[in-house]
């Protein structure tokens, strides 16, 4: 969906076009890797954001960097990369986009900082946006599910309204989860 890999099986269309030009536009994409450059500082973030998404909202920005406490002229490589999340994150979030895709958007933060990363999350998101939050840290978002999808061994094993799976097995969805992908391990 974030048009990075051209190999797969399927067709997944985004505002009816295949992955491209059009569609990295209209989708706000935070990888679960940097990919910010260590000689930037985040004021430079903000200035590239800004030339490269019409929709990007640079005072909302400013303003989910000063609520994490996050210098605008600290260069990157000196920020923990709990700190890069963050201002990572700042950035996708700052933009008006129809979609949303976050990958491992808690990865490498601390416990104490997950739910206001995930505050924020929700009250800077467009409301008629789609949000798809790829994460293993299901019980830090489980309150934010509408629907769940399950993944693993090379497929599809669920996919349903978030509801529904706790009605249906009475647990979590981190406890369907966990008991999906559980490891028998003989110590």
């Amino acid at each position: 969906m974030a048009g990075l890999i051209s190999d797969y099986q399927g067709e997944i269309l985004i505002d009816g076009q295949k992955p491209g030009l059009h569609t990295k536009s209209i989708v706000s994409f935070l990888p679960e890797k940097t990919y910010l450059s260590s000689w930037m500082n985040p004021a430079d973030t903000f200035d590239f954001f800004s030339d490269f998404y019409a929709d990007f909202d640079r005072a909302k920005a400013e303003d989910m960097l000063q609520r994490f406490h996050l210098d605008l002229h600290q260069p990157i490589r000196t920020l923990s990369k709990g700190m890069q999340e963050k201002l990572q994150l700042a950035l996708v979030m700052s933009r008006q986009a129809p979609v949303y895709l976050l990958d491992e958007p808690m990865g490498g933060v601390d416990p104490a900082s997950r739910s206001a990363i995930l505050d924020l999350v929700l009250k800077n998101y467009q409301e008629n946006a789609v949000m798809l939050l790829a994460t293993h840290l299901i019980q830090d978002v489980e309150r934010i599910f509408d629907r769940a999808i399950i993944m693993g061994f090379n497929e599809l094993i669920m996919d349903e309204e978030a509801d529904v799976i706790r009605q249906r097995y009475g647990k979590s969805i981190d406890e369907v989860f966990r008991e999906v992908f559980k490891c028998s391990v003989n110590l």
